[in-house]
Order: C-alpha cells, then structure tokens, then sequence
C-alpha cells in the first residue's frame, strides 16, 4: 500500500499538467478567431467603399466635360447650301486667322471671308495679310482647319488691320444686315477698304441675290441688289 501513493500521487499531477495545456491552447484558438472575425469588418468595409467609389455617379465637371466632348464628335461639316446666318463651320474665323499667320508668319490681316468653294465643294476662310510689301492671300479649310492653298503678290499699299470683336462683333453686324437682306446667308467677309473697315453679308433668295454692307465706325448700312 505505501508504494502506491508516489504513482497515484504522479497521474494526478500528469492529469492537471495536461488539462493546462488543453486550456492554453483553446486560448490560443480563440484568440485567434476573434482576430480573424474582427479584421473581417475592415476588409469588407474597405471591399464596399471600393465599390461605391466605382458605382458613383460622376460629377457636374466630368458631365460637362464629357457633354462637349460627345458635342463635337457629333458635329458634321456644313452642308453646300447652308444658312451662315443660323449655322457656323466647325472651324471659327479666329482659329482660321490663327492657321493663317501660322502658316505665313506676322502681318497686318486686313481681311477674311467665308464662302463655299464649288470646285473643292468645300467651306473655306480666305485670310488676307500684309507682311512688308507681300500680300498673301491663305486658304483654310473651315471643317479642318487645315492651310490648303496660298497666293501672294507684291503691293506698295498699306492697310488697316480688323478686328474680329471690335468696333463691331460678327453678331451685332449680322443683326443690322438682316433687316435688309433676305433669304439664305451664302457668304460673309470683314475687311479693310479705302480706309474703311465694314462686313459684307451676300444673301441669296431664289434668282435675287443681295449685297449688304455694314461700316464698323458709323453703323451705316448700304445695300446693292
């Protein structure tokens, strides 16, 4: 009997050694689940402001910004017989000065004009600029922009620049002219004639063609049919 006691003594202490380690290591278990759960949140919180960022809808600025981009992609080039005096070419008679002294350097533009050109069916700006004693007449594609044709001669006269916005705007110099010409707008020019500066607007209504003038300075009207 008194052998027994050390072994009985021994499965005890064996029996509680391992129910401790049986009790870290559920610890350790758990621990490590409700790390496991509690880093779950961010991610999918992280996940769904992702998400949202990808499905908002985009602001005023990038609609706007876009709105002008589908614009003039859509935008078609005139067609032979439009109306000047309710549509523009995609090309603005600034961008096509701009083209012009590009292509042939500083000057004094003393004119610019926009018709339709039958032998190329296109709408084109002729710009007028005096560089010393070369006048040079440039041709400009009012759909692309594009230089497509050059003339000069040599001249001893001097002539006034014009300008595009002042005394009188393209706009103000149509609505006094449409009073007086009717029909469909074929042609317009701004430029400088003995030591005038007036817009010359070419309508056509059926077999009747009508020329009107507009000075710049005096607002005078003149008109030739």
């Amino acid at each position: 009997m008194k052998t027994a006691k050390p072994t009985y003594l021994a499965a005890v202490v064996t029996l509680a050694f391992s129910l401790a380690l049986t009790g870290c290591a559920g610890g350790n278990t758990e621990s490590q689940t409700a790390d496991a759960a509690s880093s779950q949140p961010t991610q999918a919180g992280s996940v769904s402001s992702e998400s949202a960022e990808e499905s908002a809808p985009a602001g005023p600025s990038a609609q706007a910004d876009q709105s002008e981009q589908d614009g003039q992609s859509g935008q078609s080039p005139l067609s032979a017989d439009a109306d000047l005096s309710r549509v523009q070419p995609q090309v603005t008679p600034e961008d096509a000065i701009t083209a012009a002294q590009a292509d042939v350097g500083d000057g004094t533009v003393h004119a610019i004009e926009l018709d339709h050109d039958r032998r190329d069916d296109a709408w084109q700006y002729e710009v007028k600029i005096l560089s010393g004693t070369t006048d040079y007449d440039v041709t400009v594609d009012a759909d692309s922009g594009d230089v497509v044709g050059r003339d000069e001669d040599t001249t001893e006269d001097s002539e006034q620049a014009i300008d595009l916005s002042s005394p009188m705007t393209f706009d103000e110099a149509l609505g006094l002219a449409a009073g007086q010409g009717t029909g469909r707008l074929t042609s317009w020019k701004l430029e400088s004639d003995d030591d005038r500066i007036e817009y010359q607007f070419d309508y056509e209504d059926g077999s009747a063609d009508t020329e009107v003038t507009v000075d710049v300075d005096s607002k005078t009207v003149t008109v030739d049919n």
